[in-house]
């Protein structure tokens, strides 16, 4: 079993930057920053003065820096303001310093002049897109109620266009989690070939408490739809498409860092930064007892010394008893804590064990071939 310390050493520093806060504009169902507006309601926007500290900070040491852009909507903030970024981040890098900046976009705002500056200055996008238009469509709406699949297969005609790298975000609800073949086919059939597939695990309020939402897919569903698109993915390895969990997989089996917290032994692989410089552990985690402190007030790395910061990385390391001499223990690690001990739930465990368990029982053998194949001098 692997070891953990509960506190991440990484030699990059890794930030996701709220710019624009929980403000977006699509009205998605299922969107699990929205609560995040009671946090901090009104108009949320970095202001450049904070945006400086931050950036200045993290680049300080000349160690290599990813900032990586979400929201809401990041690009409510207007082109300017990361036009602005990067003259910062010209201004208090290091020589030889490596730099890299992710944004995730709805994808409503972009343009020609938008793809221009993604392509020159090496933005990796992600684009939220759900598959076809009505499974898109039910879903990520504006708040006038009118669909968003059209300017969305816009804005990735205008980034392939200007050569620029994006992934596909999809998120799965209870909808398309039944749908794995036409959604892959839909993507493939357009060229798409890197994907991320994200449950929307959500909660509700009831009279009698809370539940996971009706929108959420139910975890064997979940599943088989990662068991059907890993068939596709597996039969010719290497495959002609990307899915960052399966590689993830792949990277632990070998022994790599698997580059994706859920399945690593411990949290802790970036910062949460506000629009106001506020810090937190993790976006799922954006929470009142879970606040680490403000840039403004504490440098990054007391906060990363610090006991809050510490115990929250920690935490996913505290499993229950049957996780630790689970056969699947190593490709998972309990998942991420936010799916455990839900209502409705396997007890203590993750909520999507279950579909785990089903994905993971019927292809790691595979998984393990793909492993030998990629030791022995394969992809």
């Amino acid at each position: 079993m692997k070891k953990s310390s509960g506190m991440r050493q990484s030699s990059i520093e890794n930030v996701l930057i709220k710019p624009a806060g929980p403000s977006c504009n699509l009205a998605c169902d299922y969107c699990f920053y929205l609560d995040k507006e009671e946090l901090y309601p009104g108009r949320t926007r970095m202001e450049l003065s904070v945006a400086e500290e931050m950036i200045s900070q993290l680049m300080h040491s000349g160690t290599p820096v990813t900032f990586s852009w979400q929201g809401g909507e990041p690009t409510l903030m207007g082109l300017d303001f990361f036009k602005e970024m990067i003259e910062i981040q010209k201004k208090h890098g290091r020589g030889g310093q490596q730099v890299t900046n992710t944004i995730q976009t709805n994808g409503l705002l972009l343009s020609e002049k938008w793809a221009d500056f993604f392509s020159r200055y090496n933005f990796l996008v992600g684009l939220s897109l759900d598959g076809p238009r009505d499974l898109h469509d039910a879903n990520r709406r504006g708040p006038e109620g009118s669909g968003s699949f059209a300017r969305v297969m816009e804005a990735a005609r205008l980034l392939r266009s200007k050569d620029v790298p994006f992934n596909i975000l999809t998120v799965l609800n209870s909808r398309t989690v039944k749908q794995p073949k036409r959604i892959l086919n839909f993507f493939l059939q357009n060229d798409f070939t890197h994907f991320q597939f994200i449950p929307a695990i959500e909660l509700v309020k009831t009279d009698k408490g809370r539940r996971v939402a009706s929108f959420s897919p139910e975890p064997k569903e979940f599943g088989r739809f990662l068991d059907e698109v890993f068939s596709r993915w597996s039969e010719s390895f290497p495959p002609d498409f990307s899915v960052r969990y399966f590689e993830s997989l792949l990277n632990a089996s070998i022994g790599r860092d698997p580059g994706m917290c859920k399945i690593d032994a411990d949290c802790g692989s970036y910062l949460v930064v506000e629009h106001n410089g506020d810090i937190y552990p993790c976006d799922f985690f954006v929470k009142e007892e879970r606040y680490l402190g403000n840039i403004s007030e504490m440098a990054f790395s007391e906060i990363r010394a610090g006991r809050e910061y510490s115990e929250f990385a920690g935490s996913k390391t505290r499993l229950p008893e049957e996780c630790k001499t689970c056969d699947y223990l190593m490709y998972c690690y309990g998942g991420c804590p936010r799916y455990r001990g839900l209502p409705g739930g396997p007890g203590e465990r993750s909520y999507l064990c279950e579909g785990y368990r089903y994905f993971l029982s019927r292809n790691l053998n595979e998984l393990q071939q793909i492993t030998e194949k990629v030791r022995n001098g394969g992809k």
